[in-house]
């Protein structure tokens, strides 16, 4: 009898010890997630942004600051380009994941050649601005309002601004769209966004590293909030596009493997305002203005010079 307890307490040590390191792996794998998507890191230009960026650093440009939302320990930066020749009409350019407005310099220069201002920021997270983690163009929707009040501040009421965002700044735009706007805002092109924070985790677990992402996204969530400042099941970019009022131009490439194509179609579908879409040609993630320049540039040129009057 006493054998038996004792290899009954024997099991039940290595039962305990079994789902401790369970636990334990559990966890790694969703903190492991939550910097992967959420931590600050920056990526490494190609050689044509390389190429954009040294003439955004001859180009003359102020630099402009804000605070963020809800967190006043957050000192948010942004880059200013004006316009060549004097205009009211300015575009806010909302960059990428693990990107900045530096790394934008592409759109940037093209926006300044079709003749607009230029804001772009630096989200939280990102570049110049403070904390340590990104929102996904989640809280920055909210940053968003505020530098768009701050142009109207600077600029004048008689202000007209357009919204443009790519891959994550595009889910910016997008999240930006559904909140309440003052007139001064016209329209907005988003290219590649997602449709949801949750979804892009999901399908990026799934497809890049080819393990469950609903377990990990049922917790990580959770032991992300405290950290990143929201419960990212919670941001969802189709929800704030039903409220939103504003024309929408979607961009996104058939071959994008990232922000799967399959989001841009869900994004049109959720929006009830003026929208048009363009798909492009053998285009992978955020490469429609690489490979397609100029009808990038003319059809983004076009569509803001249709409501930027």
């Amino acid at each position: 009898m006493a054998e038996k307890r004792k290899q009954s307490r024997r099991w039940l040590k290595i039962l305990i010890g079994i789902l401790i390191a369970v636990i334990v792996i559990y966890l790694g794998i969703c903190f492991y997630f939550i910097n992967y998507g959420f931590g600050r890191k920056t990526k490494t230009p190609d050689q044509p942004t390389r190429e954009a960026i040294e003439w955004l650093n001859k180009t003359p440009q102020q630099t402009w600051h804000e605070t963020a939302v809800g967190n006043k320990d957050i000192k948010l930066v942004a880059r200013y380009v004006p316009a060549a020749e004097k205009t009211n009409k300015t575009i806010v350019v909302a960059h990428g994941w693990h990107e900045n407005s530096q790394l934008m310099a592409r759109y940037i220069k093209m926006f300044h050649q079709l003749g607009y201002n230029v804001l772009a920021p630096d989200d939280r997270g990102s570049g110049r601005s403070g904390g340590k983690y990104l929102s996904f163009g989640w809280l920055d929707r909210l940053d968003y309002v505020k530098w768009i009040h701050q142009i109207i501040d600077r600029e004048g009421s008689n202000v007209e601004i357009g919204l443009f965002g790519v891959s994550m700044g595009g889910a910016t735009v997008m999240n930006v769209s559904g909140q309440k706007l003052p007139p001064q805002v016209k329209c907005v092109i988003e290219d590649c966004g997602f449709s949801s924070i949750h979804q892009e985790f999901y399908d990026v677990i799934t497809h890049d590293f080819h393990i469950p992402a609903g377990p990990i996204l049922a917790g990580g969530a959770y032991l992300a909030q405290p950290i990143i400042g929201f419960n990212f099941n919670d941001a969802n970019t189709l929800k704030q596009l039903a409220k939103d009022k504003l024309p929408i131009l979607f961009i996104h490439g058939d071959k994008d493997d990232f922000v799967r194509t399959y989001m841009v179609y869900q994004n049109y579908h959720a929006t009830k305002a003026p929208k048009k879409i363009w798909i492009t040609k053998n285009t992978g993630h955020a490469h429609s203005l690489k490979n397609h320049y100029q009808a990038y540039k003319a059809k983004v040129g076009a569509f803001f010079v249709q409501y930027l009057k």
